[in-house]
């Protein structure tokens, strides 16, 4: 129990500020924000923790890509997945997070189940970046990316206030509920599948649709997230491996940091470079 205390306190300050920055980034640059729904924080904090690093890996690289799958069709169809216009604006954020959950948890249940019977980081990787780029060559949203776009205001005014963190300790509650949860794991893959889960992203958009923003330039980027997150988790798991014993831990912890510095960088270099380019594209 001492054990998954630590591990709990680790965690959670990680799982939150995910949210906390994912929710924020969204009112501010929604671009940005789709790459950050599948950043790779918990996914590393896992692997990092597990006896069998690339077996972890291994099962979170087709859960990356369901993650987005369901983020898009949620986005497309803010209001009917699910139904929440007739209910209090306080019951719409539990009713989503927890519908979404529930989907998700089918959905990630069959593919960790099945998981032999699904290609491997490099078929996936290739799969994935051929269909981010058709995706945001057809469906970018230029007409709409940076129109009737209200002030974020900044980071502290947007939480600290009753709503903000009666938001913030519903997310506590329901991360606590999962990660103690998913402690009594047998495999290694489910350990996997429950830290692919992406409670902050669901927490986040929940949180952008409460307020009325328009969630769909979200989705030009969102199937970058792979693409970032596979190639991510298969060196980390590897490097730890073949070259990071368990009792290197501080070596351990210090590359997860400087994998996560290099892959901030390139979502905060990257993204808006792409931005440039495909909202002056003519047409």
């Amino acid at each position: 129990m001492t054990a998954a205390l630590l591990a709990f306190a680790l965690k959670l300050p990680l799982a939150l500020l995910v949210f906390l920055l994912v929710a924020y980034a969204g009112t501010a640059d929604k671009r940005i924000a789709g790459v950050l729904f599948t950043f790779p924080i918990l996914n590393g904090v896992a692997i990092i923790a597990s006896p069998e690093p690339v077996v972890v890996a291994d099962a979170i690289y087709p859960l990356v890509i369901f993650n987005c799958v369901l983020f898009a069709t949620v986005i497309t169809f803010p209001q009917a997945l699910p139904p929440v216009a007739p209910l209090p604006r306080a019951a719409k954020l539990f009713t989503r997070v927890a519908t979404w959950s529930l989907v998700w948890l089918a959905g990630a249940w069959s593919i960790t189940e099945f998981r032999a019977a699904i290609p491997g980081a490099i078929v996936l990787f290739a799969a994935a970046t051929i269909f981010a780029i058709a995706f945001m060559a057809l469906c970018w949203t230029k007409s709409v990316a940076r129109t009737g776009e209200a002030k974020s205001g900044s980071f502290t005014a947007f939480w600290a206030n009753t709503t903000g963190l009666a938001r913030i300790a519903f997310f506590i509650l329901a991360y606590a509920c999962l990660f103690f949860v998913s402690r009594v794991a047998l495999d290694e893959k489910w350990v996997g599948m429950a830290s692919a889960l992406p409670l902050p992203g669901f927490f986040a958009l929940a949180t952008l649709l409460e307020t009325g923003s328009d969630v769909r330039p979200i989705r030009d980027t969102l199937f970058l997230g792979p693409v970032l997150v596979i190639p991510f988790n298969w060196a980390f798991s590897h490097a730890l491996v073949s070259a990071l014993p368990p009792d290197a831990m501080v070596a351990r912890y210090l590359l997860l940091l400087a994998l996560w510095i290099l892959a901030a960088l390139a979502v905060l270099i990257g993204v808006p470079r792409l931005e440039r380019y495909l909202d002056g594209r003519p047409g």
